[in-house]
């Protein structure tokens, strides 16, 4: 008897995570107009964490799986079996935020999404290598490289009619990098908490109760130090909605991630991101914007890097077996 081929699921899991990419898209043009309307891109990103934390306390109350998933979480932390360390994932967005919120204002958005790309894609390998997700180790092969590459190339495409009015920008561009690094880990100390509680539910809760409790305590010094809110909660009401796609982003990461791997997850939400960003621009553009061929041909390039990181088999660049006991995969 063989094992039923696990092609359909990654398949539909691929499929749902660039449409999750699409969503982060839309969340970044309500966030902008947030930050726009408050001027600080601080309040956003605090709303964001809060309201995934709300609704995602309200699905543990009312769902007694997702409860017993978190006391097995507990208790597996308590014995060893899990790391404490996997549940940072919350601080490793919050921090991403915050670089974002510092970087944005003054880099803009094209050397912040480089920067960012270039660190997460990075990171994903490195993530995968060391099999953080807990799903066993993928090595580092020519085939993940070159798609690294080409998505880092896609973005820099994408953006390049933005970048040359970017100059004398060099320390916020290493900020967005790491910002981008940051967001590997994230990815895979969620889907590994999810693994643990038996549902993404709890990877996610765990996720959201760290950034809201780090959100609140960086908003809450910032408004001591003098920052003037304007009007937080006079914006248009879709301006709100941020923390929701925000909740369906991480919900999702922490169920995709551990059957794509981090980098294939990273590359497939990059090109659904890309995707949504050309649809918004085309349907609903922003006052000033220019859809000119870059954003196309990024998208497509995206594309590529997706079908290149996602074949079957790869040529490892590192020898190093596993020393759990489990198989290096060199596959995605």
């Amino acid at each position: 008897m063989t094992a039923r081929s696990p092609e359909p699921r990654r398949l539909l899991v691929g499929a749902v995570t660039v449409v999750l990419g699409g969503a982060i898209a839309v969340q970044s043009r309500v966030n902008g107009e947030l930050s726009h309307h408050t001027g600080s891109g601080l309040f956003p990103a605090w709303w964001t964490m809060l309201t995934g934390f709300t609704l995602l306390t309200v699905i543990v109350v009312a769902t007694g799986s997702v409860r017993r998933g978190l006391a097995d979480v507990a208790r597996s932390v308590r014995s060893g079996a899990l790391p404490v360390w996997v549940l940072t994932g919350g601080l490793f967005g919050s921090f991403f935020l915050v670089i974002q919120s510092l970087t944005v204002p003054v880099a803009g958005v094209a050397v912040f999404t480089v920067g960012v790309v270039a660190g997460q894609t990075t990171g994903s390998l490195l993530v995968d290598r060391l099999g953080l997700t807990g799903t066993g180790r993928r090595a580092v092969t020519l085939r993940r490289v070159v798609a690294a590459a080409l998505a880092v190339a896609a973005v820099a495409v994408g953006v390049s009619d933005r970048l040359a009015s970017a100059g004398g920008v060099l320390v916020f561009a290493l900020l967005a990098i790491v910002a981008g690094a940051l967001l590997a880990p994230q990815q895979a100390f969620n889907g590994r908490v999810g693994l643990a509680g038996r549902s993404p539910f709890v990877g996610a809760w765990g996720n959201f109760a760290g950034g809201a409790v780090a959100m609140c305590a960086v908003l809450g010094v910032a408004v001591l130090l003098g920052l003037d809110l304007a009007d937080p909660w006079g914006a248009a009401p879709w301006a709100y909605v941020g923390g929701v796609l925000g909740f369906a982003v991480i919900v999702g990461g922490a169920w995709a991630v551990p059957v794509l791997g981090v980098l294939v997850y990273s590359l497939l939400s990059l090109f659904g991101q890309l995707a949504g960003a050309l649809v918004l621009d085309l349907l609903a553009p922003t006052p000033g914007t220019s859809l000119g061929w870059h954003l196309f041909v990024g998208v497509g390039m995206t594309g590529l890097s997706v079908l290149v990181a996602a074949g079957r088999r790869g040529t490892p660049l590192t020898r190093r077996t596993d020393r759990r006991g489990g198989v290096e995969q060199a596959g995605p």
